[in-house]
């Protein structure tokens, strides 16, 4: 390359050279003569545009299914606060923009079931070559949906962050700290003899800290990001996890259409239960791929490499190595195609777990989920540039996939339970639609077959998942919001009984609304479960009635 450069430049330096003698020996040798200049002001030169080797973006995004099936009211976060800064070194040169005029931010409210909400973040940035900011969250219920105070809940959060901006690369870095803690209220409270019961409590606590490197340049050559952290977990009985994380990033631009890439993720565990401890869970991944991008192809071959050392009997290594494999089509924008073919071994933790179910009792072991293969076809594509779509389906077969079902030894609270061999079989189908700058709307349906292999069915994992979301702005000044989801099909088995029951369709309507009085404050009301249904997404734990919540942003 440097070789090139310089053939390059030695041929420029002559021809200017050249070039420049010409002219001096005729102003020598001629005379000068009267000259007409003519002046075009019709004229316009133009550069052609430089050719991106990114994606193309589409005109709307499509909703897509986030397959964790949790379920939980949502928290408001309005969209007036102030923007968390990720500079760059290229913005650096470039003036702030109105709404960063405002590092900081707090937000307060109060609605029924006694729950306050209490926000704020304030940021830290110069014209230097760093920036930082912090976070804090609390947001409590404390009365709920069964006995009052015996299903109250309540979550704290806190953040910070920053990076440092070098000529070439960024040093990052930041700390997280999570609290929730709620109440094992999944009783009867009808039942006389439990009139005066207090159900035990549970603080699920969790701090992370990280540190990274990346290139700042995106645009040629070898790029690069790599980051490691520490996470500790615990609760307020005997669960536990403490975990190592490693995570790199590469990728080569062979040219404006092709890269090759490699990502390595190192994840080890020490996770410690009533009924095991001293377990090391290690986990190694090693996902080298080859792409090429043009305006309507993409092609992705790969591969994903895994050593992980978890025990089960009906694993035959510890080493997996599996093929992934995509491409895409668009035969113009309106229709496209696409297809995928992958294994993979997908990391779970115990924090995966009680993340998607907090309930969790004892736990008797936990298992990564084996994808031996998932293969995936469909259609997508912009339509009058104001719809997008996207619909098919895939199939695949996996190992050791998990379900919750209530405990026979304590029915309030859940065991993880893994089956041997899944199938899983999913239809879906997505849309986005926007129009002109006050409106938007998203809509998302997925249907899921289970076939078991060693467990009676697929419990507490729903058949049917839809999503509908809406964002209205009628002026500069409002944002109103309606979303809609229903997740229906959950099967659960009944403790002390052989029967096999299916829950109640979950409905949630949401309402939210944001109204800038100014430039520094709003005001916002948020209403969750208006139809007031009894939802639940885990058996006999039922989510609050229809919620309300009033309060005000101010930016400083």
């Amino acid at each position: 390359m440097k070789t090139a450069s310089i053939i390059r430049l030695a041929a420029f330096a002559f021809l200017g050279g050249l070039m420049l003698s010409q002219s001096a020996t005729a102003q020598q040798t001629g005379e000068v003569k009267d000259q007409e200049f003519i002046i075009r002001k019709d004229r316009v030169l133009t550069l052609p545009p430089k050719s991106r080797r990114f994606e193309k973006l589409p005109t709307l995004p499509t909703p897509s299914s986030s397959n964790s099936f949790t379920y939980e009211p949502k928290s408001y976060a309005i969209q007036t606060q102030a923007s968390e800064i990720t500079a760059t070194a290229a913005q650096k040169q470039f003036p702030k923009k109105r709404e960063e005029l405002f590092p900081g931010f707090a937000r307060v409210g109060l609605g029924n079931y006694s729950s306050p909400i209490l926000e704020g973040r304030y940021n830290l940035w110069e014209d230097g070559d760093y920036n930082a900011g912090a976070h804090f969250k609390h947001e409590g219920f404390y009365t709920g949906p069964v006995a009052g105070r015996n299903s109250a809940e309540h979550f704290t959060n806190f953040k910070a962050d920053g990076n440092l901006y070098k000529d070439f690369f960024q040093l990052y870095g930041g700390l997280k700290y999570d609290r929730h803690q709620f109440n094992f209220f999944g009783y009867d409270p009808e039942n006389p003899l439990l009139a005066d019961y207090i159900p035990n409590q549970n603080t699920l606590q969790t701090f992370q800290i990280h540190a990274g490197i990346a290139d700042l340049e995106k645009l040629e050559g070898v790029n690069y990001d790599a980051r490691i952290g520490i996470r500790g977990f615990n609760d307020q009985f005997r669960a536990s996890e403490n975990e190592v994380l490693m995570a790199i990033h590469t990728d080569y631009w062979l040219n404006e259409k092709m890269f090759s890439s490699i990502d390595l993720d190192l994840s080890l565990t020490t996770p410690r239960d009533e009924f095991y401890q001293d377990i090391n869970r290690n986990y190694f991944g090693i996902r080298p791929s080859f792409e090429y991008r043009d305006a309507q192809l993409e092609v992705k071959v790969g591969a994903n490499i895994i050593v992980e050392n978890d025990i089960t009997l009906n694993k035959r290594s510890d080493f997996h190595v599996y093929p992934d494999v995509f491409a895409a089509y668009q035969i113009q924008d309106e229709i496209g195609a696409f297809v995928n073919f992958a294994g993979d071994v997908h990391r779970k933790t115990y924090l995966d777990f009680v993340n998607e179910n907090p309930f969790l009792g004892p736990s008797n072991a936990l298992l990564n989920t084996i994808q031996r293969y998932k293969v995936s076809a469909g259609a997508k594509g912009t339509l009058l540039d104001n719809l997008t779509y996207e619909a098919g389906f895939s199939f695949g077969r996996f190992r050791n996939m998990h379900f919750f079902n209530p405990s026979a030894s304590d029915s309030l609270r859940f065991e993880i339970l893994f089956d041997g061999e899944t199938q899983v079989l999913n239809y879906f189908a997505r849309a986005g639609f926007k129009y002109e700058n006050w409106y938007f709307g998203s809509f998302g349906v997925d249907y899921f077959q289970y076939t078991t292999s060693e467990l009676q069915g697929a419990f507490h994992r729903p058949s049917v998942e839809v999503k509908w979301n809406n964002n209205f702005r009628p002026t500069e000044d409002w944002l109103i919001q309606m979303n809609v989801m229903a997740m229906g099909g959950i099967q659960v088995f009944e403790v002390g009984t052989d029967n096999i029951t299916t829950l109640p369709t979950i409905l949630d309507l949401q309402l939210k609304a944001d109204y800038k009085i100014n430039d520094r404050i709003s005001v916002f009301a948020v209403g969750n479960n208006l139809l007031n249904r009894r939802n639940q997404r885990f058996i006999n734990y039922p989510v609050r009635g229809i919620q309300g919540i009033l309060g005000a942003t101010i930016k400083f």
